[in-house]
């Protein structure tokens, strides 16, 4: 069993043991060692022969003697234990345990089996009691055993006893006792075993004293490997787990060691499989419940996949019991930590020091503990510390603090102590130095943990402990970073900003250390790299950390501390996909529990984590949450609504701690009132409660109205709702209740108090002959809006009532005389009068001057003329309280007095009124009977009451008019009362009272003595009226009633008298009338722009959806069974144009973009508390209150300019802080597809938008809704139901513009982007065309018109000897005088025949993205019989010197014949009726590929052409445009000579069966020569393409598509007419049907290039190496037999350390080496990244760095970067440690790719798709894709523009260390430990080759470096491949080996293998040019030339 392992033997003797007893060695000085010595010695001797017997011995008796003696010998000196492992000791008693047999052979002496069953007891006994003294303290014999010897080698030897249940339940005792190191618990399984089940868990909890911490975590893990063999001992299972779990439960190191024995998947596996044999079981619930305990410490990327996968079943379904697993674990919030038990101490080294840093420092630590300790010299921590959670410690030394202490002592960021302390000395000489934490006695009892301790050499500021208090223990790292904000989670950004409103709220302003702080907090705290004295954290310590690394070699660890790496659930469920996994979660819920569930997982999941944040925000998560929640509102229960809210900030246990910690989120959610209205009516009540409690109950309302609620429009919001029909009747008392909490708090001009006046002077009164805007508001609930806009107006005045404060910004918001009147109106209702009769009192009350204010503006007129209309009792009673104001201790007194008129003017209306009124007289009056009658008695008795209570009251009849007014009203009611029938006794009442005060009042001084006379006579009418006319009058003496008042006295009442006439009045009504209809015209605009942004809010959040498609795509989380992938061909354009990548249509665009500049967690500084609320805009008419000054202009004054907003529809496409400033409709072309859209420019970038157009009233609608004329682009089809993409790019990543033809037409522009594509726009007509692009190339930096002119022409092409691996953006164009240079560059053969040809595409204006103008390209082969090729015979080759329609003599006299006959009817003549190149041409050959596949059928009318006319034949293809007579006169596309899988049908199209063979339709028929592999077509067309041949004749084929010939009848070369540039003009064609004729002709007949040159094309030079530029003899791929490795270094030595990577410096003319963790950026080798830990060694945090010079530029942390590449000098792409790729973006202070020193790197991109950490990345701008490789065996594509995944590559089960891109023809070459691979860049396999595999980490790979040879066109092809071994192998690819009919068999082929002169390995491997650099192990660098 164990011959396979073998161990190196390190004996301490040299003389090899013997078996027996053998006598120590001598030595001559034996006297001299001392006796301790010497019996050590002994002992060790003692050990050897004890263990070389045990190797040898037979019986148990003996085994158990010398068991016992090798026991004895281990506990009297611990070194014995060396020896033993020295000794293969472990190999020996595992030997032993593994032979034990439970019963003899036949043939002995039989012994009683009890005895054979003892002894094998025993001897068990001791092997477990060995293995654990000798691991016991001794970390190097535990290493080795866990790494040589093995727990899996003890499971083989132990699990047959285990099965034999005499004994079992002992082996078992035995193995636990193991585990935990205490056998005095080996009888625990069998005492265990006599108990009822019942009685199982009160016995296991009486040992639980007896159990204490896990020693040798192995033996847990082989203990849980047997349980499931032990399938009926059901009591055992339960037993093991239930002791497991209260192990996890007693001690958290248990928990600790169980959480990383990766238990977690196995029981998560029990638990799932157990629920359908016992859902309810006591095992189950056993095993739950130990789940949720090791879920505490998280659970691992796998593990978590797992649980997440297992939560949703295949129909969709959700598991509640996995959800509450994945919640419980979800809650876990443990960082990477420190388990310290007794004594245990963290170490580190620091050299040349002199002692503590002399400026002071500052000291922090997160601890956590669970024990205290017993020395009562620690009494600080149980006096200052509780149990069971993390406190953060900072100790401050402040060196120079005067008298105030220096040393200052915060917990959690509180300062609880200072003191003053003497500092120590430093040392007078520098010498190496400790630092220590923990307790290093041996007495030490205490256990704790520590997340992360933290010493640097600067005090810190009394704030900044606070700040990093709220960091969390999670942070661990250094500091440094400037954009530390980001790791606080919400609430921790709450709390911080609560804090400083409190502290800095000031009106003097904000505190100089607040400002600090807060600065410190967003641009970072300053901390550089030397003011970090050390920082311990875990990951130094853990098993995965580099040891040899020279940062960690200063941190060393002494006792037990244990380094714990805490997978919490929540950053696991970020790598697998974000928050993207819970809202899939969410929308799969079904029942209100699994929504509560769900809900949460993501609350949970978000709240302590800021990467889960950030995702939220960045995919506008909180948007699709709102969205899916409204579709689920019925399922709502009080536990979700909670579960929301409490991660909102609401705290429902104490309301009064309440407060918004997520404003994003709360704006999204709880704001989101369509969602609550959906809900039970108990939600919507509970939904506005909490606003009440955030802005009423709250202890933080101030913080939460201010810093939360102000700005975003909340009373704007709950007056849309307010209109809306959402809620019903029961929820609007919820609702007013909130809106009043609201308004107050948040009571502002522009805020509420003028958007609630504004509403309700629209609403308060009839709105009847204002008319909409528009109809769009016919949705807006109309109904009941009056009724509405009272009880809203109730609450407004209720508010303005109870608040001062209120009161106060109102008033000096508005002008409030004015605001009344327009409340009021001309025809209010009595409730509307009420109110606003209760604001003039309150008016009143607040102010002396308001009453003569209000009579300025006609108010009392006003009130005079509207209130008797609307009199009630209610109007009664506030007419008088104003009239009387608060009576005082006198009683009651006028304080008012011009209210009255308006009461003595109701008076006489209900008198009047009350004539009419008869009421029964057995009829109580109420409000419907008689109510004028109650109303005019009501207000004669308070009249009466008042004359005689109020001493003031009859002073009011000193107005001349008061008094006439009351005189006119008793006389009317009088004379009508006479012109009655009956006088019931409800007028007699009224009449009686009436007399009384008419004659208190005429003999009162107050009245005239005219007025006297006319009041005694009306008395007497009134007298004979109730009494009869028999009656006598009452007689009063004259002189009673005579005038007594004064002439002065007399003048001053006419005065008092003097009253606005009735037109004033009207004048004044009329005007705010006038007023209410601009309210109303604004409000209805406001409602209707709100409308139409809410629907389009809806809009936008209904289609984000991408989200989705990573989960259930390809190696997604819920992958799709049988998942079928449809391809198309990718835009990206590789070297010279060429399109070749695909890409699957269920790529979901930008789906993982990440927003760095939305920073949602910031800390705001806070605003200085002064009186500006109060203080608030004065308006124009304050000053002065005449009424002159109420002039038409006020009436604007709340009717605000509503614009609106026509480009909402595209406005949230924008970056950040991007405007719009021109949009222009265009088609975007596709083939021959168009896609109408908008081109949209902005300040900083442009905006290709599709499906969107721009109507004449320059509003964005659909293009389906829009009219022809606006979508028609001749000779496209028009695409209206594909995919509405929407692209966006800075000015920068234009890389050129052409002006181009379209179908002839001057109207179209060709855009070049940097990252390798380009759009064709087609605009409406050429002057547009012309402004857009003159407002692009202004836009483009340092860009000239002339850069854009008709021939689209761009400098400096060619001019680099890299110009082969350029792609379109450098072909975009061309001035004239290079293409002399491309032709130049031909003739010397620096290009290739076909990079040529591109170019001349390119100039002459074809271009891929047009499929009329598709680039052309020759027919090179003719011979498509032979089974080979031979390129040396020009018998192959087709003739280039002619055209395709006259390869045969037949072709050329049937295009002769035909010129002829044309001539001679006088049309012009040509020779061929069709074209080389058309639009049905090229979708005729890529009918396979999409998206030509639709192209093509839409051409055809919307199906396939017959199929024996489909392209199905290469053979016969070629032979129809070269031989056939009908045939056609075609040339080739591209797609020949670059892209295999143009070849295949893979999407399996049926495309019918051939008539005249039966055969289906399926790939193309390949010639012979091609080995049925499309791949070997294209290699081989291709070298034909390059051969000698066709080098030589390919001018002659110039001439005629580009050259002289192109319309030479001698060449029979001239094509139809209408194919030449300006035979056709459509713009002048303006019949529809004509136009479309002309253009289907166009198709047809195709479109001929513009021709380049004008003398015939000359030849190509033949001297040197037909492969080779002329001048160079050498090649590596023609001569890699001459390279040989150069003497010297190639540059400069790394010290230290070995070279990761080579880069070229193209300023310096030099290659750079970089050591592992360094990079240099592209073209510019000054400024490079670097990751890994700190330069100076004083910290294993992993960091990401930016540096010029040398010098720090930027840390970016909380990322534990693995490897980096670069993909241009503006894209970096790292991979890490988290299983995902980032893409970044290379800023510079000087713009985007400024020459600046400034840099930094800015994330873009999250890619999500590995399921292990990443081991390798490359990537290739050219090609714009991204390789990765991963531990879990794979290679991803991802694509570089997109940033989303493509394919995978699979090596299997072992890690893809090694990946690299071939920049010419896009192959991959990527390599594990098990294989070495070629692919193309579709990931399709080219060659394959097995590597010597060993799967043992120490084991270097076979392979450790790889580098392409790069030319433009390689024949041969080369991979170099380093060895460990110091060799370098040259391998190429080929099918020479292919066995005869088979198809093809790719493999790899040694050339040759290079031997470097040092055996090193070879780390790094590049090609510049034809030379061939390596780095290798010792950080030298070598180059392997070639002669001269």
């Amino acid at each position: 069993m164990l011959s396979a392992i073998l161990t190196p033997l390190r004996a301490r003797f040299e003389t090899s043991p013997l078996v027996g007893t053998v006598a120590p060695p001598s030595d001559e000085n034996e006297d001299d060692i001392a006796p301790e010595d010497f019996a050590r010695d002994v002992l060790i001797e003692l050990m050897r022969n004890a263990v070389e017997k045990l190797k040898v011995i037979g019986d148990d008796r003996s085994k158990v003697e010398v068991l016992t003696e090798v026991h004895r010998i281990m506990l009297e000196n611990a070194c014995t234990k060396d020896v033993f492992r020295e000794m293969d000791g472990f190999l020996a008693i595992i030997n032993i345990l593994s032979t034990l047999r439970t019963s003899r052979d036949e043939g002995l002496v039989a012994e009683l089996e009890e005895q054979v069953l003892n002894e094998t007891v025993e001897v068990a006994r001791l092997v477990f009691v060995i293995a654990s003294e000798a691991m016991s303290d001794d970390d190097v014999n535990t290493q080795y055993f866990e790494r040589h010897v093995g727990y899996q080698s003890l499971a083989e030897a132990w699990e047959p006893l285990v099965m034999d249940p005499r004994i079992g339940d002992q082996i078992l005792g035995f193995l636990f006792s193991f585990a935990l190191r205490d056998f005095s618990i080996s009888s625990l399984f069998m005492s265990l075993r006599e108990a009822e089940p019942d009685d199982l868990d009160s016995r296991i909890k009486d040992i639980e004293v007896r159990l204490g911490i896990i020693a040798q975590p192995g033996a847990i893990g082989i203990l849980l490997d047997l349980l499931p063999k032990l399938s009926e001992d059901s009591m055992l299972r339960y037993v093991v787990y239930r002791i497991l779990e209260r192990l996890s439960a007693l001690r958290h190191r248990n928990k600790v060691i169980l959480s990383g024995l990766g238990i977690l998947g196995r029981l998560f596996q029990i638990f799932t499989s157990q629920k359908s044999l016992s859902p309810s079981g006591k095992e189950r619930r056993i095993v739950q419940k130990l789940l949720r305990r090791i879920l505490d410490l998280g659970a691992t990327t796998v593990d978590t996949r797992i649980m997440f996968q297992s939560a949703v079943g295949p129909d969709g379904s959700l598991d509640a019991d996995v959800l509450d697993m994945i919640r419980a674990g979800i809650k876990s919030r443990w960082p990477d930590h420190f388990s310290f038990e007794k004594r245990a101490i963290l170490n580190f080294h620091e050299e040349n020091t002199k002692g503590l840093p002399s400026s002071g420092f500052t000291f922090m630590i997160w601890i956590w503990l669970e024990r205290y300790p017993a020395q009562e010299a620690h009494t600080i921590f149980s006096s200052a510390f509780a149990k069971y959670r993390w406190f953060h410690i900072a100790v401050v030394y402040y060196p120079h603090r005067g008298p105030h202490p220096n040393l200052r002592f915060f917990v959690d960021g509180v300062l609880i102590d200072m003191m003053s302390w003497a500092y120590p000395r430093p040392e007078s000489t520098a010498q190496t130095g400790l630092y220590v934490i923990g307790d290093d006695s041996e007495e030490a009892s205490m256990s704790w943990c520590m997340a992360s301790a933290t010493l640097l050499s600067k005090p810190l500021g009394d704030h900044l402990p606070r700040f990093i208090h709220h960091l969390g223990p999670r942070y661990n790292a250094t500091f440094q970073s400037q954009n530390l904000v980001k790791f606080l989670t919400y609430e921790a950004s709450t709390s911080l900003n609560i804090f400083l409103s409190n502290v800095g709220s000031s009106k003097t302003g904000t505190p100089p250390d607040v400002v600090a702080l807060v600065k410190a907090i967003n641009d970072g705290i300053g901390v550089e790299e030397t003011s970090v004295v050390f920082l311990f954290s875990p990951a130094a310590y853990l098993p995965s950390a580099d040891v040899s690394s020279p940062t960690l070699s200063r941190f060393t660890k002494d006792g037990d501390v244990r380094a714990t790496k805490a997978y919490c659930v929540d950053t696991a469920m970020w790598e697998i996909g974000g928050v993207a996994v819970p809202l899939r979660l969410i929308q799969l819920a079904k029942t209100p529990h699994e929504l509560s569930r769900t809900l949460g997982i993501l609350t949970d999941g978000l709240r302590n984590s800021w990467q889960n944040s950030e995702d939220m925000e960045r995919m506008r998560g909180y948007e699709i949450l709102s969205e899916i929640l409204r579709g689920k509102s019925a399922l709502i229960n009080m536990t979700s609504y909670e579960t929301l809210f409490e991660f909102l900030g609401m705290n429902f246990k104490t309301p009064d701690h309440s407060t918004i910690t997520n404003p994003i989120a709360y704006r999204f959610i709880a704001l989101d009132f369509e969602l609550w209205s959906r809900t039970r009516v108990e939600i919507q009540r509970i939904h506005f409660e909490h606003f009440v409690d955030l802005v009423v109950t709250s202890r933080y309302r101030r913080f939460n109205a201010k810093q939360r609620l102000s700005g975003i429009g909340l009373t704007r919001q709950f007056l849309f709702i307010w209109q809306t029909s959402w809620y019903t009747v029961d929820s609007l008392p919820f609702f007013l209740k909130a809106f009043k909490a609201v308004m107050e708090s948040t009571f502002l001009a522009e805020e509420t108090i003028k958007p609630v006046l504004s509403y309700l002077a629209a609403h308060l009164h009839d709105a009847s002959g204002v008319s909409s805007p528009a109809s769009v508001l016919s949705r807006i609930d109309h109904d009941g809006a009056h009724e509405k806009a009272e009880h809203l107006f109730k609450v407004f005045v209720s508010l303005i009532s109870e608040s001062s404060d209120c009161y106060s910004r109102f008033s000096v918001t508005l002008p409030l005389t004015r605001i009344y009147l327009l409340l009021l109106g001309d025809k209010p209702s009595s409730f509307v009068a009420k109110q606003v009769l209760d604001l003039i009192a309150i008016s009143l009350n607040k102010s002396k001057s308001f009453s003569r204010k209000f009579e300025l503006v006609s108010g009392w007129t006003v009130l005079k003329t509207v209130l008797p209309d609307v009199w009630d009792a209610n109007i009664h009673a506030v007419a008088f309280s104003i009239l009387l104001g608060h009576a005082g201790d006198q009683g009651p007194v006028v304080a008012c007095s011009h209210i009255f008129p308006a009461i003595l003017s109701s008076l006489t209306k209900m008198l009047v009124a009350a004539v009419h009124e008869l009421p029964s007289q057995d009829v109580e009056i109420n409000e419907t009977e008689g109510r004028s009658v109650a109303c005019a008695e009501a207000i004669v008795e308070e009249i009466v009451r008042l004359q005689s209570s109020c001493p003031t009251f009859l002073q009011l009849f000193e107005s001349q008019q008061t008094t006439q007014t009351f005189i006119h009203a008793f006389q009317s009611f009088v004379a009508r009362l006479s012109s009655t029938n009956e006088v019931s006794h409800y007028h007699v009442r009224i009449c009686e009272k009436l007399m009384h005060f008419g004659l208190t009042l005429a003999l009162d001084n107050a009245a005239a003595g005219p007025q006297k006379r006319e009041i005694l006579d009306i008395l007497q009418n009134a007298e004979q009226l109730i009494n009869g006319g028999d009656s006598q009058s009452t007689r009063i003496d004259p002189t009673l009633v005579s005038e007594r008042r004064s002439v002065r006295h007399r003048f001053g009442s006419a005065r008092l008298s003097l009253q606005l006439g009735e037109r004033t009045v009207q004048k004044s009504m009329a005007r705010t009338q006038e007023w209410r209809s601009t309210i109303i015209l604004t409000e209805q605009k406001r409602l209707r722009k709100n409308y139409l942004d809410w629907r389009e809010q809806n809009r936008q959040v209904s289609r984000l959806s991408d989200w989705m498609i990573p989960l259930s795509a390809e190696r997604g989380l819920w992958e799709k069974p049988n998942l079928h992938h449809a391809w198309r061909l990718d835009e990206t354009e590789g070297p010279y144009r060429v399109r070749k990548k695909m890409e699957s249509n269920m790529v979901a665009p930008l789906s993982s973009k990440v927003d760095e500049d939305t920073q949602l967690r910031t800390i705001e500084l806070p605003q200085p508390e002064d009186q500006t609320s109060l203080r608030m805009e004065v308006p124009p008419w304050a000053e002065s209150y005449e009424i002159s000054s109420t002039d038409a202009e006020d009436n604007h004054q709340l009717a605000e300019e509503i614009i609106d907003d026509k480009h909402r529809r595209v406005r949230h496409e924008l970056e950040p802080g991007d405007v719009i400033e021109a949009i222009s409709t265009v088609a975007r072309i596709t083939g021959v597809d168009s896609s109408p859209g908008l081109l949209i420019c902005g300040r900083t970038h442009f905006y290709i938008l599709e499906g969107l157009v721009e109507s004449d009233d320059r509003e964005i609608i659909d293009a389906q809704d829009a009219p022809r004329s606006l979508l028609f682009v001749p000779g496209s089809i028009l695409e209206l139901n594909g995919i509405q993409q929407a692209q966006r790019w800075s000015y920068e990543q234009i890389a050129g513009l052409s002006n181009r033809m379209f179908l002839f037409r001057d109207v179209a522009l060709e855009i070049y982007l940097k990252d390798s594509r380009s759009v064709l726009l087609v605009f409406t007509d050429r002057k547009k065309r012309i402004d857009m692009d003159r407002r692009l190339s202004s836009a483009i930096n340092g860009r000239s018109l002339a850069a854009t002119s008709s021939t689209g022409l761009t400098p400096g092409l060619l001019k680099s000897p890299f110009a082969s691996l350029v792609s379109a953006r450098v072909i975009a164009g061309f001035r004239a005088d290079e293409l002399s240079t491309a032709q130049r560059k031909w003739q010397t053969k620096e290009i290739s025949n076909f990079t040529y040809l591109s170019i001349l595409n390119q100039i002459s204006g074809r271009t891929p993205s047009d499929a009329t103008q598709y680039p052309v390209l020759p027919w090179v082969l003719k011979d498509y019989e032979s089974e080979h090729l031979d390129f040396s015979s020009r018998d192959i080759f087709r003739d280039l010197t002619q055209p395709m329609g006259a390869l045969t003599p037949a072709r050329r006299e049937a295009a002769h014949s035909r010129y002829e006959n044309l001539e001679s009817v006088g049309e012009k003549p040509f020779h061929y009726g069709t074209h080389f190149s058309s639009s049905m041409i090229v979708c005729h050959f890529l009918i396979r590929l999409a998206p030509f596949t639709n192209m093509f059928k839409t051409l055809q009318g919307g199906d396939w052409d017959l199929p024996d006319r489909l392209f199905s034949d290469i053979h016969r293809a070629y032979s129809s445009a070269s031989q056939d007579i009908r045939g056609d006169v075609r040339e080739l596309i591209p797609e020949f000579y670059t892209c295999p899988e143009f070849l295949e049908n893979s999407a399996n199209l049926n495309f019918g069966v051939q008539q005249n063979t039966g055969k289906r339709i399926h790939h193309v028929v390949l010639p012979p020569w091609a080995k049925q592999d499309p791949l070997l077509f294209i290699v081989l067309n291709r070298r034909a393409l390059e051969s000698d041949y066709v080098s030589e004749n390919l001018p002659a084929w110039i001439d005629l598509i580009w050259g002289c010939k192109q319309r030479d009848p001698a060449s029979l070369n001239v094509f139809h007419p209408l194919s030449y540039e300006g035979s056709i003009d459509l713009d002048s064609i303006t019949d529809e049907l004509e136009r479309e004729a002309t253009v289907g002709i166009i198709h047809n007949f195709g479109q001929t290039p513009r021709r380049l040159f004008g003398a015939p094309h000359p030849p190509r030079f033949t001297q040197g190496p037909p492969s080779l530029p002329l001048g160079t003899l050498y090649g590596v791929e023609e001569d890699y037999e001459l390279l040989v490795q150069g003497t010297r270094t190639a540059t400069r030595d790394l010290h230290g350390g070995a070279v990761q990577s080579l880069t070229v410096d193209l300023i310096g003319e030099k290659i750079l080496p970089h050591a592992a963790g360094i990079l240099s950026v592209p073209s510019r080798p000054h400024e490079q990244v670097e990751w890994g830990f700190s330069r100076s060694g004083r910290s294993a945090a992993s960091q990401l760095r930016t540096s010029v010079d040398g010098r720090i530029a930027q840390i970016v942390e909380g990322i534990e970067c693995t490897c980096a590449t670069f993909a241009d000098s503006e894209n970096l792409i790292t991979g890490s440690q988290d299983n995902i790729v980032r893409l970044w973006r290379i800023l510079r202070s000087g713009g985007y790719s400024s020459g600046t020193s400034a840099m930094s790197i800015s994330l873009l991109n999250m890619m999500r798709v590995h399921r292990d950490s990443i081991l390798c990345v490359a990537a290739s701008r050219p090609w714009s894709i991204i390789v990765s490789g991963s531990k879990d065996g794979s290679a991803a594509l991802w694509d570089l523009n997109r940033a989303v995944y493509m394919r995978s590559i699979w090596h299997g089960e072992v890690g893809v260390h090694l990946a690299t891109i071939n920049e010419s023809t896009g192959y991959i070459a990527t390599c594990s430990r098990q294989k070495l691979c070629l692919h193309t860049i579709n990931a399709r396999p080219i060659a394959t080759i097995d590597l010597n595999f060993s799967a043992h980490p120490y084991v270097p790979p076979t392979i450790t470096s790889l580098a392409f040879h790069e030319r433009d066109y390689s024949r041969l092809g080369i991979l170099a491949t380093g060895s460990p071994d110091g060799k370098i192998t040259l391998r190429t690819w080929n099918t020479d080996r292919t066995p005869k009919g088979e198809r093809a068999l790719w493999e790899f082929v040694t050339l040759r293998v290079l031997k470097a002169e040092k055996s090193s390995a070879i780390t790094a491997l590049k090609f510049v040019g034809e030379r061939l650099y390596h780095g290798d192990s010792d950080g030298q660098v070598f180059s392997w030339d070639l002669p001269d």
